[in-house]
């Protein structure tokens, strides 16, 4: 199983990075929230820190006071190093046993803002992301989340190492939340570049199903099918993530079973899918409010046999909006049926 290091500097938004990593089914390991329950929970490390530094560091409950950690090691370099000595070790075997617990995903994240400064973690990463964005940006953003003052966090900054050149790739995170997301689907899901290409295409259990990816009467956007109600089903939205409890009767149809008429006869909508990006590249599709001559052109090229009389404007206008929801919010490799009936064929055998 391989690994991707996410980090960055203050206020960069990694943390945010790898929330939308979530949302797509990556695990994720946080450095600094694993960090803080290891005192608490891995054998004997407390007892270890405190023999270290030769002084009492429990609570009334027996758990770490961490005022008197933090007054100790923020004062005196040399117990800072004797503390991270004895946790980093022990991070880096946490970190091993909860990726091992992550099969059969075949690549996790790692989130920290510290791991590229340890040599004890040095090879571990298959492959790095350095999230960034500019000083004045990432300022307003820590104050905001922190209630710190701008030389408070510019302190902050300069006691913070860059780690950019040691990247494999940098995610630029400037704008609206919506950028972030496109932008983190760029650098992960890009197929013909980024991390799924550092990672030899271990990228593939992020496959879309078209068979499970719904349109759904009335609703925009595409939802993905989680589980059958008694009602109907329930669905969740490719875009916002959010899931709704659809009746029977609400006009589901699922996108592998739409095909486009063409003087040859019917095309399957992911055939339809795979013409497009090889016309488009890694470039979105045109937008519903496009010029009409613009859509109609992309589908001259992608699809030049489709029959007029048959497929129109509006037919065009809801396949160009449902393929950028794919590459925007999902993934434009599509599972094929020969995967889907092996998928079927295990699942009745277990």
């Amino acid at each position: 199983m391989k690994t991707v290091i996410v980090s960055g500097g203050i206020g960069s938004g990694k943390s945010e990075v790898c929330r939308i990593l979530r949302e797509r089914g990556v695990p994720v390991y946080d450095c600094d929230s694993r960090a803080k329950d290891l005192y608490d929970t891995s054998a004997g490390l407390l007892s270890r820190i405190e023999a270290a530094l030769g002084a009492a560091l429990r609570d009334d409950e027996g758990r770490l006071d961490r005022k008197a950690l933090a007054a100790i090691i923020f004062k005196d370099p040399a117990a800072r190093e004797k503390l991270e000595s004895l946790l980093y070790p022990a991070l880096l075997e946490d970190f091993r046993a909860w990726r091992q617990a992550q099969e059969p995903a075949p690549w996790v994240c790692l989130e920290s803002a510290l791991i590229l400064s340890k040599p004890i973690f040095d090879g571990v990463a298959d492959a790095v992301v350095w999230v960034d964005a500019p000083v004045e940006v990432r300022l307003q953003r820590a104050m905001r989340r922190d209630g710190a003052t701008r030389d408070q966090i510019l302190s902050r900054m300069a006691a913070q190492e860059d780690f950019s050149a040691r990247a494999d790739v940098t995610l630029h995170n400037s704008g609206t939340l919506e950028s972030l997301r496109k932008e983190t689907e760029r650098v992960f899901f890009g197929k013909n570049d980024y991390i799924c290409k550092i990672l030899k295409n271990d990228c593939k259990h992020m496959k879309t199903d078209l068979a499970k990816t719904l349109s759904i009467r009335g609703q925009h956007g595409l939802y993905t099918y989680i589980a059958q109600s008694r009602s109907g089903a329930i669905a969740e939205s490719l875009q916002d993530k959010k899931r709704t409890n659809f009746s029977a009767n609400a006009g589901i149809t699922t996108l592998a079973d739409i095909s486009i008429y063409t003087a040859d006869g019917e095309v399957k909508l992911q055939e339809v899918f795979g013409k497009m990006h090889e016309v488009l590249g890694e470039q979105d599709a045109p937008t519903a409010k496009a010029a009409p001559e613009e859509i109609t052109a992309l589908f001259e090229k992608a699809l030049p046999n489709y029959d007029a009389g048959r497929f129109y404007l509006s037919h065009m206008k809801k396949v160009v909006e449902w393929y950028n929801a794919l590459k925007n919010y999902a993934s434009l490799d599509f599972v094929t049926d020969e995967e889907r009936e092996a998928e079927a064929a295990a699942e009745k055998e277990a």
